[in-house]
């Protein structure tokens, strides 16, 4: 209707990012991992039988700054071409932005602050953000430019290291740093693999519960076999599952774990964390 009727075709620029956002493939904009980092399977029915793939996660940093300008253009577009009465219309408002911002620095840690340089590019206008302090940061642009180029194009060897030093400044601001530990062992969980080791993790993990549930022996032996120190996360998973299995199944699969890692029988419970810092002051 709107390509047939020349009073609303200021309203075309809307509807092409709508048919944008609607479209139905979008994992190359998507990042490998959920919001939490982790990385979640899922069967997919294909003609030929059952694919066990991995669940795209959020738009990824530079599909986010995408959206963010696109929906600024348009915004400009169409009150530069709408209607006398329309021509005040507000796609996205600064409390939103400034919001989204606020994500972007403090959850996603990406402390180049893009948001208001996105918003000058399009509109020409400074950003004013009215979160007070927001635009206060020891971290910024030319950080963010000297860890890219330490990290020479590897995204996520990029993505660890910010997470690494914005935890690092953000409980410097706290009065106590009470699980700083805990934070930082999260951001080597969900940032230290490539984008192909995670998704082989995850499909480990699965495989390791599917020969447990199934009382499967062999199975079980075959997997575990390719666990690493580095896999107490999967270990530790596989002994609290491991309870309600058939006997002989759960005398083997405490062998196995028993092998994975040197750390004493008291303390497999505990955490990265807490066994690399036992005994200083979180």
């Amino acid at each position: 209707m709107i390509q047939n009727d020349e009073e609303k075709e200021w309203m075309q620029p809307l509807l092409d990012f709508r048919k944008e956002l609607d479209a139905e493939e979008t994992r190359d904009k998507r990042d490998f991992r959920r919001r939490n980092g982790g990385v979640q399977l899922y069967e997919r029915n294909l003609e030929d039988g059952i694919s066990i793939e991995h669940i795209p996660g959020p738009f990824i940093k530079e599909a986010r700054e995408d959206w963010l300008r696109k929906l600024l253009t348009v915004e400009k577009q169409i009150r530069q071409t709408a209607p006398e009465n329309m021509r005040d219309i507000t796609l996205i408002t600064l409390e939103e932005m400034s919001e989204i911002r606020r994500i972007w620095l403090e959850e996603r840690h990406e402390f180049d602050d893009s948001l208001p340089r996105i918003y000058q590019e399009v509109t020409g206008e400074e950003f004013q953000d009215p979160r007070p302090g927001a635009d206060y940061s020891l971290l910024g642009l030319d950080e963010w430019a000297v860890l890219e180029e330490i990290c020479e194009g590897d995204v996520m060897h990029l993505e660890l290291m910010a997470k690494l030093l914005d935890t690092e400044y953000q409980y410097r601001k706290k009065a106590r740093r009470t699980g700083i530990y805990n934070t930082l062992e999260k951001c080597f969980d969900t940032s230290s693999r490539s984008q192909k080791d995670a998704i082989d993790h995850a499909h480990l993990k699965r495989d390791l519960r599917e020969a447990i549930t199934d009382g499967d022996i062999i199975k079980f032996k075959e997997k575990f076999k390719q666990l690493t120190l580095g896999d107490v996360d999967i270990k530790d998973e596989v002994r609290d599952e491991i309870i309600a299995i058939p006997d002989e199944v759960n005398v083997i699969a405490n062998d196995q774990i028993s092998t994975i890692s040197p750390i004493e029988p008291d303390v497999t419970s505990q955490n990265w964390a807490n066994i690399k810092f036992k005994g200083k002051n979180h």
